[in-house]
């Protein structure tokens, strides 16, 4: 095999589908796991591994296995070295994209930068609290999970705490103390990473390209190293909520916050007295909420009464569509959102547009849907369709796949896509039917691909979609 020319690797027990991305040290796809069934994403070396190299890939897996358990880590499933000599690393296939997509198309609400900043900030300290330094965040390593959570990801330049080695660092990200070869990176250095992703989820850009629009990478280092942070200018984003920010955006490290954890509090602050609630933190351990929140919201509860329950049955519903609703109009995140109303109609008979809670005339609040029309959690997992397969026309013009239901039920539709392209970019292209069957054009190359989900009635869906792909007769 020659990685170089992305060739995929024969791994037992895995189908190629697609090529995903491909960088200098690594190139990433797609493949089908036989067992258990899921889509993965497979990440394999670039080179063939010397000694060194070797090391620090079973470093990024090992690192990363540490740390899977974690709701908001991308969880790794596999990891070994090709029979040509390249290792490999298999981990959760995340549908959604990065959060780089979603900063350069729309900038989030402060709530929604709030709920994110808890859960990385969750994340960051369980890693930390193993030992474990980043050196890396930023946008392009925060995924979206067919789930539709943020995955902290790409552990590939991750050191142990106490490891002195130089590892690269992406500068936009960067503290000043890491441009400046100071330190090799800290636990104060991830924070400041992080901060700088909530601020460009804000902004739209990198904190130091946000007003300066420096033109070229010397003179945005220069900014980082000199230059005051910009203001966030923003008249929906509360003073309080900007300080959080920029005490983690210090250039000092040890004015910043002196964990992830205390980050993650200062946020939890903000947030519950901003929106009436506090996302919790997701640390073994730990209390969700800092002892202020956790005496406010009681509080609240025993003043409110009843009152309260109908107050909070309302709120998370609305942020979480609204939530999801702005990420879809952002970029259109895959699968995991087929859902909500940013699908297009399929066309043909028998096809539908999935509606939105409360798009369809009908009161989710007054039915009772609520969260769990989002979320899915009413009812039992939604199996995946079965044999599909597919086959192209005798002038190889386009492909008709078909497939069948394991479990049929009143109301079911198939939510379906063609595998082209960026992995960000399914949903836009995600549309519905009623049948069993679709014919799409052909795609350019030896084979045709698809993935496809059963939708219930509920706008439940398949955990995983199922993939198959139609190869091209020669």
């Amino acid at each position: 095999m020659a990685n170089n020319q992305n060739q995929p690797p024969k791994l037992p027990g895995y189908d190629f589908v697609q090529l995903l991305g491909a960088g200098a040290t690594a190139t990433v796809y797609l493949y089908r796991q036989r067992m258990p069934a899921r889509p993965v994403a497979v990440k394999v070396s670039a080179k063939t591994l010397d000694p060194r190299a070797a090391a620090l890939f079973n470093r990024e897996a090992n690192f990363m296995a540490r740390l899977s358990s974690h709701p908001y880590i991308l969880p790794v499933y596999d990891a070994g070295v090709t029979s040509d000599g390249h290792g490999f690393i298999v981990v959760e296939y995340a549908p959604g994209g990065t959060y780089n997509s979603i900063m350069k198309a729309q900038s989030l609400t402060c709530e929604q930068v709030l709920d994110l900043g808890i859960k990385l900030a969750s994340a960051l300290f369980t890693a930390h609290r193993s030992n474990i330094i980043h050196h890396d965040i930023k946008p392009s390593n925060i995924l979206i999970t067919a789930q539709g959570l943020p995955a902290l990801a790409d552990f590939g330049i991750s050191t142990d705490v106490y490891d002195r080695t130089e590892t690269g660092f992406s500068p936009p990200w960067a503290p000043p103390e890491v441009l400046q070869h100071r330190t090799n990176g800290s636990e104060a250095a991830d924070i400041y990473s992080l901060a700088a992703t909530l601020y460009a989820l804000l902004v739209g850009c990198s904190p130091y390209q946000h007003e300066y629009h420096p033109r070229s990478q010397s003179e945005l280092i220069d900014l980082i190293i000199n230059q005051p942070l910009p203001r966030i200018n923003r008249a929906d984003v509360p003073a309080d909520v900007e300080s959080v920010l920029r005490r983690a955006l210090d250039k000092d490290p040890d004015r910043r916050y002196y964990s992830a954890l205390e980050f993650a509090r200062a946020l939890q602050r903000a947030q519950f007295a901003h929106f009436g609630h506090a996302t919790p933190v997701t640390v073994e351990g730990m209390p969700q909420y800092p002892k202020d929140v956790e005496r406010r919201r009681r509080s609240a509860d025993n003043q409110s009464g009843p009152a309260s329950v109908s107050r909070r049955g309302w709120v998370r519903p609305v942020a979480i569509a609204t939530t999801v609703i702005a990420v879809l109009a952002a970029i259109g995140l895959t699968f995991a959102f087929v859902v909500l109303p940013r699908m297009d109609s399929a066309v043909g008979p028998g096809s539908r547009e999935l509606m939105a809670p409360g798009t369809d005339g009908t009161d989710d609040a007054k039915s009772g849907q609520g969260d769990d029309a989002i979320t899915g959690t009413s009812n039992a997992p939604v199996p995946s369709p079965e044999n599909v397969t597919g086959s192209y026309s005798t002038d190889s013009s386009s492909v008709t796949f078909t497939w069948t239901n394991p479990d049929p039920q009143n109301g079911d539709a198939y939510a379906w896509s063609v595998m082209e392209g960026s992995a960000a970019d399914q949903s836009a292209k995600t549309t519905t039917t009623t049948q069993t069957q679709v014919t799409v054009d052909a795609q350019e190359g030896s084979q045709t691909c698809i993935q496809v989900s059963i939708v219930r009635e509920n706008r439940q869906m398949s955990a995983n979609p199922s993939i198959a792909c139609a190869a091209k007769p020669q």
